[in-house]
C-alpha cells in the first residue's frame, strides 16, 4: 500500500510540475515514457530507446524532454500515468511492456499523440494495432517475440537425455500463456513430455519451481515480467532443488539460467528509437509496421550452470556469443 501511495503522490508532483502543454513548437520535444516494471531487459529496452533518439539528434536536456514513470508492476498505475501524461500534452509515448502498451493505446488512440510500444510479444493479440503490416492505428512499436523453437532446441543440445520439462509462467500474463503453449509445441515436437505450472505472483515462485522438482528434467521460463523480476528468487529455489533452468532472456540467463538464444533489449529500445523518429519526421505511426528482431545470439551462464550440477558440452560454449 504505501508503494502505491507514493506512486500516485509522484503523479500527483510530475501534474504540477510538468504544466499542460507539449513543448514541440518551442523545438523540445516531450516523450511520455510508461515502463510496467522494473527488471533489466526492460531497463535496457528504455536505455536503448533514449541512446537511440540521441544517436538521431534527439538529445535529453537538450532538445528533448523524457517524462519517465515506472508503474511498479500494477496496470491501475499504468492507466493513472498515461491520464496524467495526457493532461501534460506530451508529443508522443513509449510503453515498455504489454500492460503498459494496453493502457496507453486505450488512452491516446482518439487523439494525435502517437505511441510506441517494445517488449510486447503479441500486438494484434493484445488489441495494440490491426495488424503488424498496417496498425492502422496512431500506434506502432517493436515485439519481443523470441524463436522459442531455437530456445527449446537448447535444452536438448545441453540435456540431450532431457525426457520432460516444466513451463513456468505467470497466469496473469497473456504474453507469456502465448509463449508457454508455443514452447509446449516445440518440445513434444522434439519428443519431450511437458508440465505447465503457474505463479499467480513473485511471491510463490519458490513454491511453484518446488512442485515440479522430481518430475521434470527441467525448467523453461518465458520472457514473464514476474518471472524476470524475481530471478534471484529463481536461481535461489533452483539451486536449492538442483534443477536446471532455461529462460527467453538473455537478461534472465545473467542472473540464473543456463542457456538461450535471446533478443538484445538494449537493440530492441534503438529499433524503437528509429521508428519514433521516423514520426518525428513526418512519417504516420499507423503506416510504419511493426517490428521485430531478427537474429538472436546463444547466451550461456557457466556459472549457474555449474551450481545444479550440468556441464555444458563445448560445441555450446564455442557458439554462444556471450558466456556468464
Amino acid at each position: 500500500m504505501k508503494k502505491v501511495l507514493a506512486i500516485v503522490m509522484a503523479l500527483v508532483m510530475m501534474l504540477a510540475v510538468s504544466g499542460c502543454s507539449g513543448n514541440a513548437d518551442d523545438g523540445v520535444v516531450t516523450v511520455g515514457v510508461i515502463q510496467f516494471m522494473q527488471h533489466a531487459s526492460l531497463d535496457e529496452a528504455y536505455q536503448g530507446f533514449v541512446d537511440g533518439l540521441a544517436e538521431a539528434g534527439y538529445v535529453e536536456g537538450e532538445n528533448l524532454k523524457i517524462e519517465f514513470q515506472n508503474a511498479s508492476g500494477e496496470v491501475s498505475n499504468c492507466q493513472q500515468i498515461c491520464d496524467i501524461f495526457a493532461n501534460n500534452g506530451i508529443d508522443l509515448a513509449l510503453a515498455i511492456a504489454t500492460p503498459a502498451a494496453q493502457s496507453a493505446v486505450n488512452v491516446f488512440q482518439e487523439t494525435d499523440i502517437p505511441v510506441f510500444f517494445t517488449a510486447v510479444t503479441d500486438a494484434v493479440g493484445a488489441g495494440l494495432v490491426e495488424s503488424n503490416e498496417a496498425p492502422g492505428k496512431n500506434v506502432t512499436g517493436t515485439l519481443d517475440m523470441p524463436v522459442i523453437a531455437d530456445q527449446i532446441k537448447v535444452i536438448k543440445d545441453v540435456l540431450p537425455d532431457a525426457q520432460k520439462i516444466a513451463i513456468l509462467y505467470t497466469s496473469s500474463e497473456a504474453n507469456s500463456e502465448i509463449q508457454a503453449n508455443e514452447a509446449k509445441a516445440a518440445a513434444e515436437a522434439l519428443g519431450m513430455e511437458v508440465l505447465i505450472q503457474t505463479s499467480s505472483s513473485s511471491n510463490d515462485i519458490p513454491q511453484v519451481i518446488a512442485s515440479v522438482v522430481g518430475s521434470v528434467d527441467a525448467i523453461y521460463i518465458p520472457s514473464d515480467n514476474a518471472f524476470a523480476s524475481a530471478m534471484a528468487t529463481v536461481n535461489q529455489a533452483a539451486v536449492e532443488n538442483q534443477i536446471p533452468v532455461f529462460c527467453a532472456v538473455e537478461a534472465m540467463i545473467a542472473e540464473g539460467g543456463i542457456a538461450t538464444t535471446a533478443i538484445d533489449y538494449y537493440e530492441l529500445g534503438k529499433q524503437t528509437a528509429a521508428m519514433a523518429v521516423r514520426v518525428l519526421n513526418g512519417e504516420s505511426a499507423a503506416e510504419i509496421a511493426v517490428e521485430t528482431q531478427k537474429e538472436c545470439a546463444l547466451v550461456v551462464n557457466k556459472t549457474f550452470a555449474a551450481s545444479v550440477g550440468v556441464e555444458i558440452p563445448e560445441e555450446i560454449l564455442a557458439a554462444a556469443a556471450t558466456i556468464y
